[in-house]
């Protein structure tokens, strides 16, 4: 009897063992720079949550095996189905609890706030969310908007959902709607870069409110298919050693510009 239990022990140890050790993974993520987004010809993933993750998974020793763009709806999907190990950068909600576990450590901290026409700059305001109230918002599709936030504009305004940031910001440009709701970096990165967008000189048509709608914590989310929570306990360990080194430093200060617009 005591052989047997010392045998399963042994191979319960063998197992975990194997599960921390693991030494590849498949990834996914959406076109939401500055944080993923492809990069040029080459079409290869780069942006600030993906230099965080590369750097995390070597000094752990884990290659990636393939990392690929997805509307986010799909890459979502993806990783609920175990199609892939991981998926980011995401924010936590009930249902990718469910499917997916979260490290302690989230990649970023960011805040969404609104952005308006900078023509209505003088006729728009947001004090308060009643100042919503009756107004068209533009959504994107399978998004986790902060809470309170969703539930107000899904009562008293008007609704417009779409697949893409750049269609949103376009149909923002076009005054297609009077408030657009976006995470701050990534609509300051795209109206600044997007070769379109730079046609059009959008990043000086926008203003954002400084209130924001909330701080939210996003994460790199794994299947509970495919990835063992030892894992990612290991990776939230290597998160946080990571961040506290100069190469972290550097990959925010590479992507993090100034927030300024007018």
């Amino acid at each position: 009897m005591h052989r047997f239990c010392l045998v399963t022990l042994f191979c319960l140890l063998i197992c975990n063992t194997a599960v921390a050790e693991r030494t590849s993974i498949v990834l996914g993520t959406e076109d939401w720079p500055p944080f993923s987004y492809e990069e040029g010809a080459t079409a290869q993933v780069t942006g600030l949550s993906t230099e965080i993750i590369n750097a995390t998974f070597s000094r752990m020793g884990v290659s990636i095996k393939e990392n690929k763009v997805y509307p986010w709806i799909r890459a979502q999907k993806a990783v609920y189905a175990g199609k892939v190990d991981g998926v980011y950068t995401a924010s936590v909600n009930d249902e990718r609890l469910k499917h997916t576990f979260f490290p302690s450590e989230p990649i970023i901290t960011s805040k969404w706030v609104l952005f308006i026409h900078k023509s209505n700059k003088g006729t728009l305001k947001f004090d308060k969310l009643s100042d919503l109230n009756g107004k068209r918002i533009g959504l994107i599709k399978g998004y986790n908007y902060p809470a309170q936030f969703k539930d107000h504009v899904t009562k008293n305004s008007v609704i417009d959902e779409v697949s893409l940031e750049t269609v949103n910001i376009s149909k923002l440009l076009f005054k297609r709607y009077d408030y657009m709701p976006a995470v701050l970096e990534t609509t300051l990165h795209l109206a600044k870069n997007r070769p379109e967008f730079q046609k059009i000189n959008a990043v000086n048509k926008l203003h954002y409110f400084e209130k924001p709608l909330a701080t939210t914590d996003f994460y790199l989310i794994f299947s509970k298919k495919t990835v063992k929570k030892e894992f990612v306990d290991k990776f939230s360990r290597a998160l946080i050693a990571f961040k506290k080194t100069n190469e972290y430093q550097q990959i925010l200060k590479k992507y993090l510009g100034s927030n300024d617009v007018d």
